[in-house]
């Protein structure tokens, strides 16, 4: 008895709204970089996170999966720079960072809505849970700003 071989991956029929081939996907995501000096943990989410957004040309789920992902780098980088963040959740992680300075008004604004979208799809509250590139894209780029904003941060 043999085991069925998936398929090669075909592209999903809605990629077609985004790019025209494979090769433009680098164009979506050629920009997300992880700089010099972001933790190894964090940088590996990151380059995960960026792979899915490219690897969303085949599986259009995925760009829904980078931003949840690219969450995760952010949430590492403030345990390591809110002070006593122990096991605090995301929400408080973001509240404290910004009455402590680590983080501007600005990046906790940003963080508490990508925190509401994550918790909204984690806890099975938002029905809707394909986010197309073009949405993902953004707020994953912010992800990699603020870690790359908070890595280059005096401690």
């Amino acid at each position: 008895m043999t085991t069925p071989r998936l398929p090669f991956p075909v592209p999903d029929e809605r990629a077609r709204l985004f790019v025209d081939s494979y090769a433009d996907m680098h164009d979506l995501v050629e920009d997300l970089v992880v700089p010099a000096g972001v933790p190894e943990a964090a940088a590996t989410v990151l380059h995960t996170a960026r792979e899915l957004l490219r690897q969303s040309y085949y599986c259009y789920e995925f760009s829904t999966v980078a931003v949840m992902h690219s969450l995760i780098a952010v949430e590492i980088v403030l345990r390591d720079r809110v002070p006593d963040a122990g096991k605090k959740p995301l929400y408080q992680l973001i509240k404290k960072g910004a009455e402590d300075g680590v983080l501007t008004a600005r990046q906790a604004e940003y963080l508490d809505y990508g925190r509401q979208i994550r918790n909204g799809m984690a806890h099975g509250q938002t029905t809707h849970t394909v986010m197309p590139p073009a949405m993902a894209v953004p707020m994953v780029t912010t992800s990699f700003t603020i870690v790359t904003e908070l890595c280059a941060a005096p401690t």
